[in-house]
């Protein structure tokens, strides 16, 4: 008896350390967040208050502007030769890439006809893609001597696409030149703007001393920073630990660092960052979105940050790494050809398009040739139908009624009925088939 009531006593005391300790880490950082934000309130009150024009007059923010302007100017130079390169080759590109496209077009359609048609004509189709291949097309492309005046080239299809090819990694190549020449001005000029950022707290110290008495009467719980979005059944608990997620400061992990402002920062400090672009915040509202939708992770979790991540291995939908967060865009986005804010994806986009991979891997967006052909066949064939219907109500409206005046005036009232769409009356293949209008 007295070893079962020790074990119910040694259950009982870990059962309420378990709940108000082990299930609450949160509340831990919760008071280390307190102690730290206090600690930056009282760092950037001698900064309160300061104008942007009193920032670029101090002798620091002058001296990062000389050194921006010196490393800008001691490649200009080199980096102007090789924007003028990648201007000419993208003068060739673009006289290139229009008939080349059109050629590709029309061979893709060929190469469908190809797997979808009987065996019997598939030869046909195969005889067609290659005589398609050895079509010449002249291309007005810029001279070497003098890109204002343009010569005229004779090209097949293997010469387009090798010239296409060779044209846009040279452009590619160029960039790079160019992009690694301007990285050390890049790097100063985004140096001198972070200065002036964290200078310019946009708060006065009114603001500050408010904001540092709110400390004093902080929740300590998970419902005052809990996120409730009743229309699509989300509840996000993001904010119980990412406390400044919606901060109108500009606040970074060394701004929250253990040993104060400017110091080194742990992983507590990162998590109690600002979110990096405020403006997104804007059109996403944190009330309405939540912050898993976009970023995913198990919004509800709070007894660790394995699962509040979704790193555990039951969690469907673990958190976007951070190279890759803007693939939480793509899920609402994806139709979308170039998304503001999403300058990573929006490249991907463009190697996408640049790649020619939509010749395979059909996309929404990047195919609109095909899918807006496969609708009008899809129309065409409805259209015929519908014809052939109105034609056998014709016959036997002529066969009862036995006058063939009616009967005309009455194929003209149904076909004018049935062919009243404007895709009836032309339906067009598009550039890429080399047809020609027809009409029904």
């Amino acid at each position: 008896m007295l070893i079962c009531a020790l074990l119910l006593t040694a259950s009982l005391a870990w059962a309420l350390y378990d709940e108000a300790f082990g299930q609450r880490p949160w509340k831990g950082i919760q008071k280390e967040y307190v102690a730290r934000y206090g600690r930056y309130l009282d760092s950037i009150k001698a900064k309160a208050g300061v104008s942007e024009k009193e920032v670029k007059e101090s002798p620091e923010y002058q001296a990062l502007e000389e050194e921006a302007k010196a490393a800008e100017a001691q490649v200009k130079g080199e980096a102007d030769q090789l924007q003028g390169e990648v201007d000419r080759i993208q003068k060739k590109l673009n006289a290139v890439t229009e008939p080349f496209q059109n050629q590709r077009g029309k061979l893709t359609v060929i190469k469908y006809n190809i797997e979808t048609a009987s065996e019997g004509s598939k030869n046909r189709y195969k005889r067609q893609a290659e005589n398609k291949m050895n079509e010449v097309v002249a291309v007005d492309m810029p001279r070497d001597d003098d890109p204002s005046r343009t010569q005229v080239v004779r090209m097949d299809y293997r010469t387009l696409e090798k010239t296409y090819n060779d044209l846009r990694d040279a452009k590619a190549l160029k960039l790079g030149q160019k992009a690694d020449l301007l990285k050390p001005s890049q790097e100063a000029k985004k140096k001198r703007d972070d200065y002036l950022k964290n200078q310019l707290i946009g708060w006065s110290p009114t603001q500050i001393t408010s904001a540092k008495g709110a400390l004093d009467s902080f929740d300590y719980s998970i419902l005052g920073h809990q996120v409730s979005v009743m229309q699509y059944q989300l509840v996000d608990r993001c904010q119980v630990c990412h406390l400044n997620a919606q901060s109108p400061l500009n606040i970074n992990a060394s701004d929250m660092a253990p040993g104060g402002p400017g110091k080194n920062p742990d992983a507590l400090a990162r998590a109690f960052v600002s979110h990096p672009n405020r403006e997104l915040l804007e059109i996403h509202k944190v009330d309405k979105f939540g912050c898993v939708s976009c970023h995913w992770g198990n919004g509800r979790a709070t007894t660790s940050e394995e699962k509040g991540h979704g790193r555990h291995r039951f969690w469907l939908w673990p958190m976007f790494e951070k190279d890759n967060t803007q693939a939480g865009c793509q899920q609402c986005h994806a139709k979308d050809r170039v998304t503001q804010g999403a300058d990573t994806l929006n490249l991907g986009r463009d190697l996408f398009m640049q790649r020619g991979c939509m010749g395979c891997h059909r996309y929404e967006g990047f195919d609109r040739e095909t899918d807006a052909l496969a609708g009008t066949r899809q129309t065409i064939g409805q259209l015929q139908d519908q014809i052939t219907a109105n034609d056998k109500q014709i016959r036997e409206e002529t066969a009862k009624a036995g006058d063939d005046k009616t009967s005309e005036d009455d194929a003209k009232r149904l076909r004018a009925a049935s062919c009243s769409t404007p895709t009836c009356i032309r339906v067009r293949d598009k550039d890429r088939l080399g047809g020609k209008a027809r009409r029904f």
